[in-house]
């Protein structure tokens, strides 16, 4: 007698993230339950600065692995990039809403915001208008705590996280991403320095344009994927790495 051989899955796309396979009624076929989500992420600026959102698609979907049904690897590609300055604080509150409420984004996404310094204000700003996110202030040290929204984290600490990110290519860009090289750009302007005492230190060489808010906001967006996020998959939440 033949084994039962699964056929070529089709994904069913729910509203809130998750991504289940059809079983056709199919009993050999068992329903597995993956998702595919955003983590929004933006770099604050002063009027006159830029600020910047990046958008990182996480997924990990059903797939048939060795005639089982499983949850695949799962994947992070960054899929959005904007730049802006000139604007008010509303208006920067009034994007993020916006953003997280447009297709494909609405429903299935989290926002974090470099919660230093004018952040808070925005951070107030959309608690305000009860938007769930994560402010997180950039410290020194290697390592985060978090306390509600707020999450303290070192600078060096996430800088690394996305360095190893990269580097296992366990998130990457998409090919058509716009800015990419800017956002390669700003990444290259981190330095690693050994100081006096011995602890590595990161710092940052700003262009002349006084740009970095990219790869600011994206170093927030990997931190969160990596640490933040609130991934439920079948009755698993999961936390941090999948």
């Amino acid at each position: 007698m033949s084994a039962h051989v699964i056929p070529k899955l089709d994904l069913i796309y729910l509203p809130d993230g998750r991504v289940v396979n059809e079983t056709n009624q199919d009993p050999a076929i068992p329903r597995v339950t993956g998702y595919s989500r955003f983590q929004i992420a933006a770099d604050l600026g002063q009027a006159n600065d830029y600020s910047a959102v990046v958008v990182i698609k996480d997924e990990a979907l059903p797939i048939v692995d060795d005639g089982a049904v499983i949850v695949g690897p799962r994947k992070r590609t960054v899929v959005y990039a904007d730049r802006f300055r000139g604007v008010s604080y509303v208006a920067v509150v009034d994007h993020l809403i916006r953003l997280t409420n447009a297709p494909p984004f609405g429903g299935k996404s989290e926002l974090a915001i470099d919660g230093t310094s004018i952040g808070r204000v925005v951070s107030d700003m959309l608690w305000d208008q009860n938007i769930d996110h994560k402010a997180v202030q950039m410290t020194g040290g290697q390592d985060w705590t978090r306390k509600g929204r707020y999450v303290n984290a070192g600078k060096t600490f996430m800088i690394e996280n996305l360095a190893v990110l990269f580097a296992a290519g366990e998130i990457r860009f998409a090919h058509d991403l716009p800015l990419r090289a800017e956002i390669e750009q700003d990444l290259a302007s981190f330095t690693t320095q050994t100081t006096a005492a011995g602890n590595q230190i990161i710092t940052q060489s700003r262009s002349a344009a006084g740009h970095g808010d990219l790869g600011i906001a994206l170093i927030v967006g990997a931190f969160a994927t990596q640490y933040l996020s609130n991934q439920v998959v079948g009755q698993f939440k999961l936390r941090g790495a999948f």
